[in-house]
């Protein structure tokens, strides 16, 4: 397990303990098969909670706790990248699940991309 570097009480909206606590459920519902989907779900998750690599969909990397702005500019990356035809299918996926998640914790409810 990473070390966190930053442990703020919100991701954008969301509680700490509530993002942490989603994760680990859809971690553990897709522990062994986890979709393309809900490993990019996964991968926004993690990234959001410790972002000690890059971030999913862009590969930006951060230097402190991700802000608000940090997660809109991955999202609307993800967004971008799951509706664009020149990717394929799995990396397509992976962009959608990113993007749910990044949605979910700026506050929105998923409408899909």
């Amino acid at each position: 397990m990473p070390r966190i570097r930053h442990k703020e009480a919100f991701i954008a909206v969301r509680p700490r303990e509530t993002v942490e606590a989603g994760a680990a459920e859809l971690a553990r519902q897709c522990e062994h098969r986890a979709t393309g989907d809900t490993r990019g779900a996964l991968a926004a998750y993690a990234w959001a909670l410790d972002p000690a690599g890059p971030a999913p969909v862009t590969g930006r990397v951060v230097r402190g706790p991700v802000a608000e702005l940090d997660l809109a500019v991955e999202e609307r990356a993800a967004i971008d990248r799951a509706r664009d035809p020149r990717h394929s299918a799995a990396d397509r996926a992976f962009a959608r699940g990113a993007a749910g998640a990044l949605e979910w914790l700026l506050g929105f409810s998923p409408i899909g991309v």
